[in-house]
């Protein structure tokens, strides 16, 4: 087949704490939290001499919870999964064709339909290619080196426009 791409690969922790990060914070829910914590954060920090000690902490416990405490334990879900999931432990081998996405995994093998994708983001550091809501492909840049471009043209190509969200990271800033 002509616009045919082969590639592997081999999702680690980093990979996978990236996906849920996004994938936790990228969300109503995940915003929603943060304002709690940094609105906690302000309580404290405008009434600190005014509370008791049991509401400081209580304000500082809060705070700490979307910003420090649930990153910390999706750092620890990401270990975890990659250590006991089976998907994890070996490479995947992914080709990008016209028809699709087909994915390889020893002895198994499954095929993605073009409008069997539900979404495709793009970030700094990784493509994420989404199957349903809450799965998804997860393609580290740094792993596609020198078929990057010819990925993203494939996607580009057979994707509808609205399902393929190229999130630019630039400064700091997102551009979605």
């Amino acid at each position: 087949m002509e616009n045919t791409l082969q590639f592997k690969v081999k999702i680690g922790v980093k990979d996978l704490f990236r996906f849920l990060m996004e994938y936790n914070y990228k969300s109503i829910g995940g915003a929603f939290g943060l304002v709690i914590s940094f609105a906690c954060f302000g309580m404290l920090a405008y009434s600190f001499s005014d509370n008791s000690a049991q509401v400081n902490l209580l304000l500082l416990v809060v705070g700490l919870l979307f910003t420090v405490i649930q990153p910390l334990m999706l750092l620890k879900k990401a270990a975890v999964q990659v250590v006991k999931n089976p998907v994890f432990r070996d490479q995947l081998e992914y080709e990008v064709s016209e028809d699709g996405i087909t994915v390889r995994q020893g002895d198994v093998e499954q095929q993605i339909l073009w409008d069997g994708i539900f979404k495709i983001c793009e970030s700094k550091k990784q493509i994420l290619v989404y199957t349903s809501r809450v799965n998804a492909c997860i393609w580290p840049k740094e792993q596609l080196v020198g078929s990057l471009e010819q990925v993203k043209s494939i996607l580009a190509k057979n994707v509808d426009v609205n399902v393929y969200k190229a999130a630019k990271m630039q400064k700091g800033k997102e551009n979605v």
